[in-house]
């Protein structure tokens, strides 16, 4: 498992020897670089668009950060046409800005270039479920079976049990556990002062409920993007403290910046500190993508512990709570698909 790291000095040398190596067109070399690079600024923390049309693309309307890294990568494949990495990431750029039908013509270019892609085959059978198309969905699971029936397979329950998640009825009902239990609480953007938002506030209502139940429990707080000098997982565990929950009962994850980085930090901080149940918090919300996500993390690192729901419920109702929107499918299918592997860009991979 190979999670996203910031591009650094190694690795853009290793891109740039790289691109020297294959290019289409030695004489292209410097360009395609200027565009790795510009794709994957705007990736990780975006920039001013007009200076992007201006200065890189020179007349190009572009409308958002997602459409310069696309833009970006798009360009620089038809540089170098052989670099199916650049592909992927046109396709994953794609998928940032919802445009399904755009990712899927791009997967499907891939393949035509390399029939054997079992990457691009894999996204197919994902957007096929996405779009609940049932018949294509078949369809693609029996070209990927074809192409390696093992990971085949696992991509198959990965998926059913995705859709198992999003058919149950949110839980507001807070366990008590017997044995080793941990209670993770996942955060939520702090406002610019630092301090926190109704939904994070929300969640650590039911994550203190949670800790009262389950008072030999530990209580692990995620969350590290930082605002005014503090992350989330600081300001959940003051919070925390604060209403009498002991301070050494507390783990704090903040070096993850989204859901992914979340659940993955907290499958790898669980590999070392046991449990026999987990209780996830969060928003009703939040709560389908994030167990996905976190069960396909459970078993990447061999973790057995069931993890139980409780929701903090943030819907008019659990009838309302209840129910999918296709955003939130495409959201939970993206981020499933990452958290497997099958996220890429020159020169990471998660």
């Amino acid at each position: 498992m190979r999670k996203f790291a910031t591009l650094g000095a190694a690795t853009l040398l290793t891109v740039s020897a790289s691109l020297t190596a294959h290019a289409f067109d030695p004489g292209n070399t410097s360009r395609i670089k200027t565009l790795v690079d510009t794709g994957m600024q705007y990736y990780w923390s975006g920039g001013d668009v007009k200076k992007a049309e201006a200065e890189v693309f020179k007349g190009i309307t572009l409308h958002g950060r997602y459409d310069v890294v696309e833009k970006a990568f798009a360009e620089a494949s038809s540089l170098a046409p052989e670099r199916l990495d650049f592909r992927f990431a046109v396709a994953s750029s794609q998928i940032l800005q919802k445009n399904l039908a755009g990712a899927r013509a791009t997967y499907e270019d891939i393949l035509a270039k390399d029939p054997a892609s079992f990457d691009a085959q894999a996204w197919l059978a994902a957007l096929a479920r996405i779009e609940g198309k049932a018949d294509e969905a078949a369809l693609t699971d029996q070209a990927l079976a074809g192409l390696d029936r093992t990971r085949s397979e696992a991509y198959r329950q990965r998926f059913a049990r995705a859709e198992a998640i999003m058919a149950e009825r949110p839980n507001v009902d807070v366990p008590s556990v017997p044995g080793r239990v941990m209670i993770v609480t996942l955060g939520y953007a702090l406002a610019k002062d630092g301090t926190a938002e109704k939904p994070l506030l929300d969640r650590l209502d039911v994550a203190l409920k949670a800790a009262n139940a389950n008072p030999t429990a530990r209580v692990m707080v995620t969350g590290g993007q930082p605002q005014a000098g503090v992350t989330e997982g600081d300001v959940m565990t003051k919070w925390l403290v604060e209403r009498g929950v002991d301070r050494d009962r507390i783990l704090i994850e903040d070096k993850s910046k989204d859901t992914v980085g979340n659940v993955l930090n907290v499958a790898n901080l669980l590999k070392r500190h046991t449990a026999d149940a987990v209780i996830l918090v969060t928003s009703s919300s939040h709560m389908r993508r994030a167990r996905t996500l976190l069960e396909d993390a459970f078993r990447q690192y061999d973790i057995s512990a069931p993890i139980l729901p409780v929701v903090a419920l943030d819907a008019p109702s659990i009838e309302e709570a209840a129910k999918v929107s296709k955003d939130e499918r495409m959201v939970i299918y993206r981020d499933l698909m990452r958290v497997s592997g099958l996220w890429a860009y020159p020169g990471i991979q998660q």
